[in-house]
């Protein structure tokens, strides 16, 4: 077969990436993998199990477009007890992970050229989203509580003047990817005011929201302090139970709602999947958070201490009470998008801070995560990771 002339003729952008980046490494410090130790593989085999003999029959048909009913039934329960959003199932669509909620709505929103506003750094997988779909990303300054209004209102008034009205902004309100903040409830109600000023949607994303270590309890959710349809809301249980099975979820207005139908057909996650989650999470959703919670706090502490005792006073770094990463600032002259090639080749990996910038900038940064190895590899590998950058000259 000839597949010359076959493939599309539009151009999608390439989005630039760092060597090494895709390469397998023994010390991940680059992706948010679900916590692998602290999940029960029996019980969550003995709840599929059950969930199979008492629905089974389900597999049968199609599922429904929005998703396995029960798993949104308890959604809408624990968006209610904990993220003071209420709504009801029909509001709620299943989703190919949070990414696939995320895509999907890009899909009925984005077109070359329209502008979005984004955090001064966002997660990369949605970053890439954008830019090959030839958007014109536009960064809002940030400080430890978020996005600063006045930078907001700044430049949506800018773009004002321009006749460019945004068609949404992107917000990882809670244990921001990559930097780990979370938006202050002030904040929040400055950041809504702004939104319905000058008639731009916000999509909220609230992935990291199952992972409280400790602190201060988490300020409720936008999409609930809302009342005129201006926020859609996203999470997931891909990072919860497990990276595999693209469990997410997506809550919007109607008229959101009524245009996904339109290119949702046939995109629904696997309803085995989502019969299997609903189990787990009905059955042993509250000892499991308990558990991740205890895990995570582990490897947080682990990678603490470790920077503290490899890495000199010239860098600085967060010390999150929630989420799966830190965010950590090298001296100026740093170039960890360069620097990442060696320190792949030490078996180390991380997340160049350019990855999170839409012109690829800003290198003195990078992400480090802690969910996936265990306390003695963090160690081990961040004591690599410094000689590599020690020699490096970047610190």
């Amino acid at each position: 077969m000839n597949y010359e002339n076959k493939f599309t003729t539009h151009k999608i952008p390439e989005v630039s990436f760092p060597d090494g980046l895709r390469d397998e490494t023994k010390y991940t410090f680059s992706i948010t993998y679900t916590d692998q130790h602290s999940m029960d593989y029996a019980k969550f085999a003995e709840t599929t199990k059950d969930i199979i003999l008492k629905d089974g029959n389900s597999l049968a048909p199609y599922p429904d477009p929005q998703g396995y009913l029960e798993l949104r039934n308890l959604i809408s329960e624990r968006l209610s007890n904990l993220r003071g959003i209420q709504t009801n199932p029909d509001s709620i669509i299943l989703t190919g992970g949070a990414g696939g909620a995320i895509s999907t709505l890009l899909d009925i929103f984005i077109e070359p050229n329209d502008t979005v506003l984004i955090e001064e750094f966002s997660y990369l997988g949605t970053l890439a989203m954008l830019l090959s779909r030839q958007a014109n990303v536009v960064h809002i300054d940030c400080d430890d509580e978020g996005i600063i209004p006045e930078s907001l209102e700044e430049n949506l008034e800018d773009l004002k003047s321009k006749n460019i009205t945004p068609k949404f902004m992107y917000l990882i309100s809670v244990f921001q990817n990559p930097t780990g903040i979370t938006i202050s409830l002030k904040r929040r109600k400055e950041i809504l005011e702004i939104a319905q000023k000058y008639n731009v949607p916000i999509i909220e994303n609230e992935s990291y929201a199952d992972f409280i270590i400790d602190g201060d309890p988490l300020p409720p959710a936008m999409y609930g302090m809302d009342d005129t349809n201006s926020v859609m809301y996203i999470s997931a249980y891909t990072k919860f139970l497990g990276c595999g099975l693209r469990i997410g979820y997506a809550v919007v207005p109607e008229p959101v709602k009524e245009q996904l139908a339109k290119v949702k057909f046939g995109t629904s996650p696997s309803q085995l999947a989502t019969m299997s989650v609903y189990n787990y999470l009905d059955k042993h959703g509250y000892e499991h958070g308990l558990e991740v919670e205890k895990s995570l706090m582990q490897k947080r502490d682990a990678m603490l201490s470790a920077l503290k005792e490899n890495f000199p006073d010239t860098c600085e770094w967060t010390k999150p009470n929630g989420g799966m990463m830190l965010w950590m600032k090298l001296p100026e002259h740093a170039d960890s998008w360069e620097t990442l090639r060696k320190a792949v080749d030490r078996g180390v990996k991380y997340n160049p801070g350019g990855l999170f910038r839409a012109n690829r900038d800003k290198n003195n940064y990078l992400r480090l995560t802690y969910s996936y190895n265990t306390p003695n590899e963090i160690h081990e590998g961040i004591k690599i990771l410094a000689d590599v950058f020690e020699k490096e000259k970047l610190i």
